[in-house]
């Protein structure tokens, strides 16, 4: 064969490698975002074949299928790269949440080859959504000082946020049963599984949006349960990126910034890394979507690819946690109910668009509603509200935890917020979500049975924003600037001092206490039950790998199901001949407390009254019965 005819071979193909790859070229100039996610997606797969790369295989599951699914936000945000660049986690979480928990409910397990194939599915069924993504170009693109602006709010999130949540071992009880269900996830690949150690063992009941992901991440990787252990970190910064994108969709580039930095900054917005709430700080991501979709209302009906993005923030929702689900579903429904008012000849166009929404969910969460049904028939109902009295919503320490500083300016941006909100309606949202709040903190009135303290959460991203615009608003802009920036620091200075308090308030793990338990290991008997009070409960369940009978209050349960176990382990610990029965009953030899262990309201928890200690602590009493 001559030369001519070996070079001729490869100059013939390469019109049709020219061809084959035009169809992509087309894809990746209208949709550059889209085709990063499904190249993410690719690389991870890659890196898993050479060996595996775990933050690789985290940024896909929590990003990947966001990038694909930018066309599904609420005009307001596709129209401002930056804010949708800030949505990505959370539409990426969201997606890889319902494509997991779909994979389980159709008896898939959760393995490699099958979450990988779900996935990148999610992401073509993105980069066939029509139209186009915000360009980075031009007068979309974000100014260098608002990139400083929202670098300074995440840094300053991350720094006080590490001060609670950094190193090993980390402050908290829930982080135990988080750990411990990813870890069943990871050994057996679903996730409707019963929790063996438990309360004697029981189902697990924990919303399933992020253990799936966690699950799903340490299947992927090969890691133990310890790899998820810092994950709550990331939630909590993707809240700031959330409302950073809400607020500057809204009201432009700076009302984004200085609402980022007040959640990143407020003490509260740290409290919650204290005792872990981790399906609450990942459901805190999706409300300012959600809110956002509320706001788009008041410019008319949904278009077709808004209504799919609103039901799948409310399946999503459904899925990550519970009571936000109730706070998030009550403000929008306010949203829709006002804006089906104000709408006169367009109603019907937007009851048809919130309809399509209706249906999208029902479409995309088929296999969440599943999960949910099966989780909850186990649930034995919800306690009543007599359980949870002693909740009840204390004022004074919620405006020391959002910052007396920032409570006094929340205080005048309500007030001007709602002079301001029949010219501007977008201001309804935020509203309506602080009615929501203040109406379920105070719902034991009507008997409504929720932890009432926990709608202090909430409070930040209600009022951040609202302080925002009128920052933004009343003052120039250099001057509002300031005035923020002083708002957040002085934020910072209060949040700085309580960062230690709630790290120690809540450091049950300590390394004295990690001896004592090792200790107490050493002594069980495979199968021994062991009872803790409420403060080790998750953690001691976690630790110990033994079944436990935790001593939890009513107001700490959800599932009316625990609470007679419950009950039972607090009469062993009070030394009542019905705590004798079952020492007697349940062959129980050692219980575990911690000697200052406080209740949900604050109030210290009685010592136990029955056994002998064997090992003392500052955090850990173990007692032998």
């Amino acid at each position: 064969m001559s030369q001519s005819t070996i070079q001729a071979g490869p100059r013939a193909a390469l019109p049709l490698i020219a061809a084959v790859l035009r169809p992509f070229e087309a894809l990746a100039r209208r949709r550059p975002l889209g085709v990063l996610g499904a190249a993410l997606l690719a690389l991870e797969a890659l890196a898993a074949l050479l060996g595996g790369a775990a933050p690789l295989t985290a940024l896909v599951l929590v990003s990947a299928p966001g990038f694909a699914l930018l066309p599904l936000l609420p005009r307001a945000a596709r129209d401002s790269a930056p804010a949708a660049l800030a949505f990505v986690p959370v539409l990426g979480f969201t997606a890889s949440a319902i494509v997991l928990i779909t994979l389980a409910s159709a008896g898939v397990e959760l393995d490699p080859v099958p979450v990988r194939l779900a996935l990148a599915a999610a992401v073509a069924a993105g980069l066939a959504l029509p139209g186009g993504e915000p360009s980075l170009r031009g007068g979309r693109a974000p100014r260098p000082l608002e990139l400083v602006g929202l670098g300074a709010a995440l840094a300053a999130g991350a720094w006080l946020q590490g001060r609670v949540v950094s190193g090993t071992p980390i402050p908290g009880s829930d982080w135990g049963k988080y750990a411990l269900y990813a870890d069943e996830i990871r050994r057996q690949g679903t996730l409707l599984i019963d929790n063996p150690y438990w309360m004697l063992g029981m189902p697990f009941r924990e919303d399933p949006a992020v253990p799936a992901l966690y699950g799903s991440f340490l299947r992927l990787t090969g890691l133990d349960a310890t790899a998820v252990l810092h994950g709550i970190w990331a939630f909590t910064m993707i809240v700031i990126l959330a409302m950073y994108g809400f607020a500057r969709s809204l009201w432009g580039p700076l009302a984004g910034v200085l609402a980022a930095a007040l959640v990143a900054t407020l003490p509260i917005s740290q409290e919650i890394l204290g005792w872990h709430g981790l399906a609450n700080a990942a459901a805190l991501t999706l409300l300012p979507l959600l809110l956002l979709y509320g706001a788009r209302l008041f410019d008319g009906p949904l278009d077709a690819r808004e209504s799919v993005g609103l039901g799948l923030c409310l399946v999503g929702l459904a899925a990550t946690h519970r009571l936000s689900l109730v706070v998030g579903v009550g403000a929008f429904a306010l949203v829709v109910a006002i804006a089906l008012y104000l709408a006169r000849g367009r109603r019907r166009a937007l009851a048809v668009s919130l309809g399509r929404a209706a249906l999208a969910g029902a479409v995309l969460g088929a296999g969440v509603a599943y999960d949910l049904v099966e989780r909850g028939s186990s649930f034995g109902g919800t306690p009543g509200y007599e359980n949870y009295l002693p909740t009840k919503v204390d004022l004074w320490p919620v405006a020391k935890d959002l910052a007396l500083p920032f409570t006094a300016a929340a205080l005048v941006a309500v007030f001007l917020a709602l002079r301001w909100c029949r010219r501007d309606r977008t201001l309804i949202p935020a509203l309506c979500l602080l009615g929501v709040v203040a109406a379920l903190a105070y719902s034991w009135i009507v008997h409504f049975p929720l932890t009432y303290i926990r709608m202090a959460y909430y409070l930040p991203l209600a009022l951040s924003p609202l302080v925002a615009v009128a920052l933004v608003r009343l003052l120039r802009p250099r001057q509002a600037a300031a005035a923020g920036a002083a708002l957040a620091i002085a934020a910072s200075a209060f949040a700085y001092d309580q960062t230690a308090n709630v790290r120690d308030f809540y450091s049950f793990l300590t390394p004295a206490s990690l001896r004592g338990l090792d200790a107490l290991s050493a002594r069980l008997e495979p199968g021994e039950v062991v009872v803790t009070d409420r403060c080790w409960s998750f953690v001691g369940t976690w630790v110990l790998h033994t079944r436990t009978l935790p001593a939890l209050r009513p107001e700490d349960i959800q599932p009316a199901a625990e609470l007679p176990f419950a009950r039972r382990a607090r009469a062993v610990l009070a030394g009542t001949p019905e705590g004798l029965r079952a020492v007697r009953r349940h062959r129980i030899r050692y219980a575990i407390a911690d000697p200052v262990c406080f209740t949900v309201s604050g109030v210290r928890a009685r010592p136990p009254k029955l056994g002998r200690p064997i090992f003392v602590s500052k955090r850990l009493v173990v007692l032998e019965l």
